[in-house]
């Protein structure tokens, strides 16, 4: 379906990695001065919110003070439970009022380090990493680096290749790109392209790598850019090493965005996504025995997005996921999971 009202967060990074189309629903954009503190107004699929004097991106409704509520035909699944507050603009010593698109990695100590992107006022917006203080992932503190100096590249995803090592794929200059790290994701180096507009039909958000049935399996959807109406695709790919891509079909006809897969023994595949249905907008999670053909939607967390899924040393498991935080701007909340991850 075609989605106009929710500008969820990877939308709004997607502003600054790639700029915003000349739409003339709103004379006002994200990070224009504002006055009347709260006002909510339209801007293109989305609307934007009067937030300490500054126009931010907003997951409100113009037409309600609160996020929409109303059920669609999912069905609730009770997976997750709120826990509160995993990165904010303070985390990083900004005051862009932009922390979005976490992933997460488990050090072999234990604890988490979630990488995102920092809409930061005094240098380039890009990517940034925080540690947890414990093996809990509860909370964090900053690295205080900058793992692609000079280079404003947003979506991360990790992948966890055994150890200390993982790789990261993220969203630059209208491609996938990767690179690989050795010591946890404090140092990279890059690998190249791995999935380009050509291939995915569209200019692709970042992938979502599984193992499945002896082949990695990836999943993506179209970048959301803030100001343009575009239908919310999902595609799969496969590849034999993570690096070479062969794109395969749409996923979850409704549509979705943002994409996270997890896998059991038995090789059945649970897709979180952001979506809307109706006037219900969220995450959304279906399910697979192929890995293609997915059923069972069910819902999962009410105005949520940009979801990542993490299991910690004690086989407990985390999702950490953008929200609005109110006068801290759009940060990264974390919660429990008190069901089973692949419902």
């Amino acid at each position: 379906m075609i989605s106009f009202r929710i500008l969820t967060l990877s939308a709004a990074t997607a502003l600054l990695l790639t700029g915003l189309p000349s739409v003339a629903v709103a004379a006002e954009m994200p990070g224009d001065a504002c006055a009347a503190e709260g006002q909510i107004r339209p801007l293109g699929s989305g609307s934007i919110q009067c937030v300490s004097g500054v126009w931010q991106p907003s997951t409100l409704s113009p037409a309600s003070p609160t996020a929409p509520t109303s059920s669609s035909n999912a069905k609730t699944a009770k997976i997750f439970a709120p826990v509160g507050v995993a990165l904010s603009q303070a985390t990083f010593g900004s005051t862009g009022k932009q922390v979005a698109d976490a992933t997460a990695f488990l050090l072999p100590s234990g604890q988490v380090r979630l990488f995102a992107f920092v809409n930061d006022t005094t240098g380039l917006p890009g990517l940034r990493s925080a540690t947890s203080t414990s093996k809990t992932g509860l909370t964090f503190t900053n690295d205080g680096t900058n793992p692609f100096p000079g280079t404003p590249v947003g979506q991360p995803r990790a992948v966890a290749l055994g150890g200390n090592s993982l790789r990261l794929f993220f969203v630059e200059g209208g491609n996938v790109n990767s690179a690989v790290s050795s010591d946890g994701g404090a140092t990279f180096a890059r690998e190249g392209t791995v999935l380009t507009t050509e291939q995915a039909g569209f200019e692709p958000g970042v992938i979502t790598v599984i193992k499945h049935k002896g082949v990695y399996r990836a999943y993506f959807s179209n970048l959301e850019k803030p100001g343009e109406r575009a239908q919310r695709v999902m595609k799969t790919a496969t590849s034999p090493d993570m690096l070479h891509w062969t794109v395969g079909p749409t996923v979850v006809a409704q549509g979705g965005s943002h994409p996270f897969a997890v896998t059991d023994k038995t090789g059945k595949v649970a897709l979180y996504y952001a979506a809307d249905r109706g006037s219900t907008y969220g995450i959304f999670v279906s399910t697979s025995k192929d890995g293609i053909n997915f059923s069972k939607e069910k819902f999962v967390m009410a105005g949520s997005a940009d979801q990542d899924i993490i299991k910690l040393s004690n086989g407990k498991a985390l999702m950490y996921y953008g929200a609005d935080l109110g006068a801290e701007g759009f940060g990264v909340k974390v919660a429990r999971a008190v069901g089973n991850i692949i419902p």
